[in-house]
């Protein structure tokens, strides 16, 4: 099984390079480890040029650039600098236009990279056959179990018109190619609206107003909601009262590939052995917990998704003493805190966590600090924390093992489009952007 790492456009593309910083989970990376590109595999998609060559941990035979004449060319093609010369000037129709010409080659794409579907990927389990004659012994058929992508994480940005416009295309086309077993979350970047021309998230392209950006904003959500499973929402606006904004959007995206890192992979690479921690319940989330979390609905039938804001915690385990000495130097955790940090540093402006309908969260500490008292994370008063701000009372809590001496928490809060402010902003911009552009055409 491989989870699939997709970013489009500039703001997309950043955050799936951050997340592949995440190569080597040991110690300093001085031993041995499975990491994150045993787990998954990237692919970027760009109109710019330059944006590509900002990428330091996806090869260039895993980057594509989009061309209205050539469509989706891999990185490694002879010409692919003067192929792909431009982005689409912030307009996400002409990219949703140019796109949908050139669609079908993601599949192809998906084909070459992961050699084949479901159908022709298969692992096969013996299962014995019932014949009508007793004397014949019973036959085996192979059965085929389903592998290959079961999920696709989709980082794009709003503002601009690359992500914003291809971002659709390419969750129905991973979908298509799985025969719609795939499920995928975005992870998609709105812009700060508060003003005109928010740094950090373009497409090569001179900045734009406020109103447009929430334009293209709404026009990527409404397109959105209809192929993925959930979104996850990541907010400009979060870091816009920064005087050194523009310098900060590196560290944003660590901090939030940190976080997806940390739900998506540190259950896998780092699950617990609950007899390796003695009188401590350690329970398991994974990715299908994750899906279920961002998304509304019961079993067997139709789902809709949800819009989740991210937030991560961490303390130090040890002092500086700690290092040096292991038998001194722990420090206590302060379980009830780091379990509202978490939830205060939701990267989604004007949230009311009273309004969160559900939560998943992973705890993520040493083996030293799973047990009980001052010096280890209450798993309990997580999840009772969780619980008061959930509705729906759906919470999951996840526990996974760190080699380093720090304690994390990190949360998804999931929402109604409806109850979130920040999104009817963003809607109340764009109608009155759309009413003055209007107006200067009549």
């Amino acid at each position: 099984m491989t989870y699939l790492f997709v970013g489009a456009g500039q703001a997309g593309g950043a955050i799936v390079d951050a997340v592949f910083e995440y190569t080597d989970d040991s110690l300093l990376g001085l031993f041995d480890a499975a990491d994150i590109s045993t787990l998954g595999h990237p692919l970027v998609f760009n109109s710019t040029m330059r944006d590509l060559q900002n990428l330091s941990n996806v090869p260039p035979e895993d980057q594509y650039g989009i061309a209205e004449q050539h469509g989706l060319v891999q990185g490694t093609e002879p010409g692919f600098e003067e192929t792909v010369t431009g982005g689409f000037g912030r307009d996400p129709v002409d990219a949703d236009e140019v796109m949908a010409e050139h669609a079908p080659q993601v599949q192809t794409i998906l084909s070459e990279k992961f050699d084949s579907s479901f159908e022709n990927e298969t692992a096969f389990r013996d299962e014995p056959v019932d014949d009508d004659d007793d004397d014949v012994p019973a036959e085996t058929v192979a059965e085929p179990t389903e592998t290959g992508v079961q999920f696709a994480f989709l980082f794009l940005g709003l503002g601009g018109g690359t992500g914003c416009g291809i971002g659709p295309h390419l969750a129905r086309e991973i979908k298509a190619f799985t025969d719609e077993r795939a499920k995928v979350v975005a992870v998609a970047v709105l812009p700060n609206t508060q003003a005109a021309g928010a740094v950090g998230e373009s497409d090569g392209e001179d900045d734009i107003g406020a109103g447009r950006q929430a334009w293209n904003a709404c026009y990527g959500l409404d397109r959105l909601e209809d192929e993925v499973d959930g979104i996850i929402l990541i907010d400009n606006q979060r870091i816009s009262y920064l005087d050194s904004a523009g310098g900060e959007f590196g560290e944003y995206n660590e901090y939030v590939a940190a976080s997806i890192y940390d739900l998506v992979a540190g259950p896998v690479l780092s699950g617990i052995d609950p007899s390796a921690v003695e009188g401590v319940d350690t329970p398991d989330i994974d990715v299908r917990d994750i899906v279920t979390s961002l998304s509304f609905g019961i079993a067997g039938e139709e789902s809709e998704p949800g819009y989740a804001a991210l937030g991560r915690s961490v303390t130090m385990t040890r002092s500086l003493p700690g290092y040096l000495l292991p038998f001194v130097g722990k420090r206590d955790i302060d379980s009830a805190a780091l379990s509202r940090l978490s939830a205060a540093k939701q990267t989604l402006a004007k949230t009311d966590i009273g309004d969160a309908q559900k939560a998943i969260s992973l705890i993520r500490a040493p083996k030293s600090s799973l047990g009980s008292g001052s010096h280890s994370v209450e798993i309990g008063t997580v999840k009772q924390y969780l619980e008061r701000s959930s509705n729906l009372s759906e919470v999951n809590i996840g526990v996974a093992m760190s080699d380093r001496n720090l304690a994390s928490v990190t949360t998804l809060l999931t929402y109604r489009r409806e109850d979130l402010d920040r999104l009817a902003d963003i809607e109340a911009a764009a109608d009155a952007y759309e009413e003055e552009t209007e107006e200067l055409l009549a």
